[in-house]
């Protein structure tokens, strides 16, 4: 029991240790990336339109939850009358 707790710790702490070094490694590649022009114009247009589409993807989600508790609201509703007649 005591050996299977510490590969499973020793597992957390070596995928945390990968998760921190890959956002390490990815962070200096586009430091190095975003200072040459050209390549940090494209760096930066992609980023934006990315970021649009997920503010895209949250609204149109949003919304979509919206209407389904609007409908599940209104069959209630109706199936309340139904009851009461």
């Amino acid at each position: 029991m005591f050996k299977q707790r510490l590969i499973e710790a020793l597992t957390i702490v070596a995928l945390i240790g990968l998760s921190v070094a890959g956002g390490c490694i990815g962070y200096f590649v586009t430091n190095f990336l975003l200072a040459i022009p050209v390549i940090g114009v494209i760096v930066w247009v992609v980023i934006s339109i990315i970021a649009v589409f997920m503010v895209a993807v949250v609204i149109c989600g949003s919304a979509v939850r919206l209407q389904k508790a609007y409908r599940e609201h209104k069959r209630v509703q109706k199936d309340a009358e139904e009851e009461t007649r």
